[in-house]
């Protein structure tokens, strides 16, 4: 919304896949494993800006309210909050490259246009992972804002 226009999003599924390679690894699984997905798609004023993708343990104990076929109430993190989990560090990759045909498709670009991909994973403070999230951002429709926090002396 902070970009202009009228934010929608669609959930495209929800159930079981087999975890991806750099998934697996980092939810801790063997590649191929089943996890919890929930696929996304968001748009602005009809426009698909952003595939996300969530991946969850299906053996973790929020998995019953992640496996429907709705967007949750209150979102993950009051989910998390309700089942004791406690964020404890994250982990993110970003990587520019050329879009899967699915997801050109989805993103109703060009298969020459590149994308933006984020991969994210959360852990709780006793070092499990808890969320993966995939998003998958048409370029060409996303601005990139990255602040330092305050206090983070780092350059």
């Amino acid at each position: 919304a902070s970009q202009a226009g009228a934010p929608s999003r669609k959930l495209l599924s929800s159930g079981l896949s087999a975890a991806l390679p750099e998934v697996a690894a980092r939810m801790g699984v063997e590649a191929g494993a089943d996890v919890l997905t929930r696929r996304r798609l968001m748009s602005i004023d009809g426009v698909p800006v952003r595939l996300a993708v969530s991946y969850f343990l299906p053996e973790a104990s929020e998995a019953a309210e992640l496996s429907g076929g709705t967007f949750l109430q209150g979102g993950l993190q009051q989910l998390f909050d309700r089942h004791g989990r406690r964020f404890g560090r994250a982990e993110e990759t970003l990587v520019a490259r050329i879009p899967a045909t699915e997801e050109a498709q989805l993103l109703q670009i060009d298969s020459a246009d590149p994308v933006v991909e984020l991969l994210r994973t959360s852990y709780d403070d006793a070092g499990r992972a808890v969320h993966t999230l995939q998003t998958i951002c048409a370029a060409s429709r996303h601005i990139f804002v990255v602040r330092q926090m305050p206090g983070d002396a780092v350059f």
